[in-house]
Formats: C-alpha cells, structure tokens, sequence
C-alpha cells in the first residue's frame, strides 16, 4: 500500500513536472504581421475601428487613410478644418462634430491592395497599399 501511494505521488509529481516544462517551452505566437510597424518604402499602412456601417466600409476608410499616406509623399495638399461643439445638461449631454476637408490632387496616384489583417479583440482593420 506504501508503495503504491509512493508510486501514484511519483507519477503525479512527473507529470506536472512535464506540464509545467511544456508550457513554459511554448512562446506565444503573435498574429499580428509585421508589415504593420515596417512597411515597405513604396507601400502605406492605413487603419480603422469599428465602423457604424460595418466591415466593408471599416476596411473602406482603411484604405483611404493609407491611400491619403501614399498622396501625402507625392506632394498631394491636404488641409482639414473640424469644429466640435458639447453641450450638456444634468440630464443628458450632446456633442456635434464638423469637418471639412480639402484635396488638390496634382497627379493620379494607383494602388493595389497587397494584404489586409483584421485584430479582432480591438475591431480594428489594417490594410497594406502599394502603389502600382
């Protein structure tokens, strides 16, 4: 019976030994890919939250934002006046938020779309544009 209790510890121990030693072994995969922090001279990078007219239009304003990146490097001017007003009462609140924004576009810049990566825990969308 002592053996046997002896044993049973001994296999226990051993195998929590390996579980633990496994675990450790294994590093966490990081899914998000690295043309996000380093992308290519030619390329641009653009992002997007969550969009009240949902994902396509998330993905949408992705690639304008990126597109606007590749516009800026070739002398594209771009100017953008917002105004917000908040008003709030000890009821309810209300916030109004206005934008306009100017382009003058001296050349056409073309793009294609090289890969898109969707991080899921935040709901946002990053695109990968290259010019063409």
């Amino acid at each position: 019976m002592k053996k046997m209790l002896k044993m049973t510890v001994s296999v226990t121990w051993l195998s929590s030994a390996l579980l633990i030693l496994s675990a450790c072994a294994v590093s966490p995969k990081s899914e998000r890919p690295s043309w996000i922090d380093t992308p290519a001279h030619h390329q641009a990078v653009g992002s997007c939250g969550t969009h009240a007219l949902g994902r396509y239009k998330q993905q949408e304003c992705a690639m304008s934002r990126a597109r606007l990146e590749l516009a800026a490097r070739k002398g594209v001017e771009i100017s953008a006046v917002s105004v917000m007003t908040e008003s709030a009462t000890n009821l309810s609140s209300q916030s109004t938020l206005n934008g306009k924004v100017e382009q003058q576009v001296n050349n056409t810049i073309k793009t294609r779309l090289v890969d898109s990566y969707h991080d899921k825990a935040q709901d946002i969308i990053w695109v990968l544009l290259e010019e063409n």
